[in-house]
């Protein structure tokens, strides 16, 4: 029978101590409702222009020659709302000049670009105008995934498919308001609608992959309330309804057009509920925190 005998010289390593958090995660305060209302007015201006132009083959339509003064218009009306936010909104011209380092600079020229693409449209009746136009809106729509993407504070934020959901929630947007457009001048076409349900169900799709990205624990936290609870439901419920009506719109023709407006209006009104539950509820800061270490007794 053999007993372990432990050395007097042996010393037992200390498990590490847990880091002491000296400032817990809290929610950014920098960005509200203006900035909300900029990319939500933006991607669906953006994303209106891109629809109608897919919707007519980047062919002259006046659905197109609509999205190509209304669009532009909404994009600039995000960009007076994020203004008011600044503060300072006589600075604004400063963001122009930071093009090289700032992804905000670049939304503003890309938003430019594509205002004055589309207003060419109108006065140019040419393809190569409505396909540059058309680009600029999707790089716009990129543009501003990417000013969260680089938001290094907010974990929820900073992963690489929030360019993609922008993208495709802005496409969701313009294809709900150009059923709504289609609809108010007539019976929207059955391949609309049929585009329509295709772009919502690749933005489930893609924003299935943006909740589920990181098994981090701050980034779990801060998306937590775009998976559980009432916003979760209402976010949900902005794909699943939209969709569910825009099926029916096509099986279901003498209730097509009624059909086709309701669910371009829930389109609409469940990405701006997106967008304002990642800006307000998920933009939580990092915490930050200091490793604790124990102190060792030197063993004489």
């Amino acid at each position: 029978m053999s007993s372990t005998v432990t050395s007097p010289l042996t010393t037992r390593q200390p498990s590490p101590a847990a880091p002491a958090d000296l400032l817990p995660p809290v929610l950014q305060t920098l960005w509200g409702w203006p900035a909300i209302a900029n990319f939500a007015l933006g991607g669906l201006g953006a994303g209106l222009y891109v629809m109608a132009a897919l919707a007519s083959g980047f062919g002259s339509s006046a659905a197109l020659r609509v999205a190509a003064w209304l669009g532009p218009l909404l994009v600039l009306a995000g960009f007076v709302a994020v203004a008011t936010e600044a503060g300072r909104p006589f600075r604004g011209p400063r963001v122009l000049v930071r093009v090289r380092t700032s992804w905000m600079s670049r939304e503003l020229w890309l938003g430019g670009v594509f205002a004055l693409g589309a207003a060419g449209t109108l006065a140019v009746d040419g393809r190569g105008v409505r396909v540059l136009a058309a680009v600029a809106a999707v790089a716009f729509a990129l543009a501003q995934g990417q000013i969260l993407r680089h938001a290094r504070g907010v974990a929820a934020w900073a992963v690489p498919p929030m360019p993609s959901v922008f993208l495709t929630s802005a496409l969701v947007s313009g294809a709900g308001l150009l059923l709504v457009l289609e609809t108010w001048t007539g019976h929207p076409p059955a391949p609309l609608i049929g585009t329509a349900l295709v772009t919502l169900i690749t933005h489930l799709c893609v924003w299935s992959v943006f909740v589920s990205w990181s098994r981090d624990e701050t980034f779990v936290r801060g998306v937590r309330p775009l998976r559980e609870g009432s916003s979760a439901v209402a976010i949900v419920g902005g794909y699943l309804v939209p969709s569910l009506l825009a099926a029916l719109a096509i099986t279901l023709p003498p209730l097509g057009q009624a059909l086709a407006a309701l669910a371009g209006v829930l389109m609409i009104a469940g990405q701006v509920s997106m967008k304002a539950t990642l800006i307000r509820k998920a933009g939580q800061l990092r915490s930050i925190s200091l490793p604790s270490e124990r102190l060792q007794r030197r063993s004489s």
